[in-house]
């Protein structure tokens, strides 16, 4: 057996100083690390909540404001501030342009309202596909209608009236196999939106399945 030499000692005794100082470097890189990501995730919460902030300030001067158009300069400077009341007011701006008229403006903005509420998500597709039908981009209106049927998830006070709007699309497009699918889907699965709607929507379905077969 070998025997543990003073020099062999004093050789172990250095190895286990040099992996405890290695050690030691290591523990303090880690904590660096993980003080300079604290550091960052406070910053960003506080720059976060300063600039949401300043758009709920423009956001309830604009609320308050007397005219249109002092209202939607302040939406419009609230959106530019980002962060969830940023995009509140994106969606403010893009209803106000299109009621305008001005469709591809009120698209911009409506690309900036990422809004987390599953109906105000819904109304934010719906309008892009109102501004699309509106500029005569069918497919690109479809598409956002198609999105916003899947945000609103089978609320059956949105989701027929999706489903009207693509009907009249693909009606347009003398697409009536396509027509008779949407007010079928709506007799189906919204009987009580068929039942208390003033549009007889199985006389739609009815007369659209009558064309998709000639």
């Amino acid at each position: 057996m070998e025997k543990n030499t003073p020099t062999s000692q004093l050789e172990e005794s250095e190895d286990i100083i040099a992996k405890a100082q290695a050690n030691k470097r290591t523990i303090m890189w880690c904590f660096i690390v993980a003080f300079v990501l604290i550091i960052g995730v406070l910053v960003w919460i506080l720059i976060a909540q300063s600039g949401s902030r300043k758009a709920d300030e423009l956001i309830a001067r604009a609320d308050a404001a007397a005219g249109d158009s002092t209202a939607i300069e302040l939406y419009k400077e609230a959106a530019g501030a980002g962060y969830k009341s940023g995009h509140r007011a994106a969606a403010e701006v893009a209803i106000r342009l299109y009621q305008d008229g001005k469709y591809e403006d009120a698209i911009k903005y409506l690309d900036k309202a990422d809004l987390d509420d599953e109906v105000a998500a819904a109304g934010v597709y719906t309008l892009k596909g109102d501004c699309y039908v509106n500029l005569d981009q069918f497919d690109k209106a479809l598409s956002s209608y198609s999105k916003a049927i899947s945000k609103a998830d089978e609320n059956p006070e949105i989701v027929p009236l999706i489903l009207i709007k693509e009907a009249n699309i693909y009606r347009s497009q003398e697409k009536y196999a396509d027509e008779a699918k949407c007010y079928k889907e709506i007799i189906d699965e919204y009987p009580l939106f068929v039942q208390e709607s003033r549009t007889d929507i199985r006389k739609y379905y009815e007369r659209a399945l009558a064309q998709s077969k000639n």
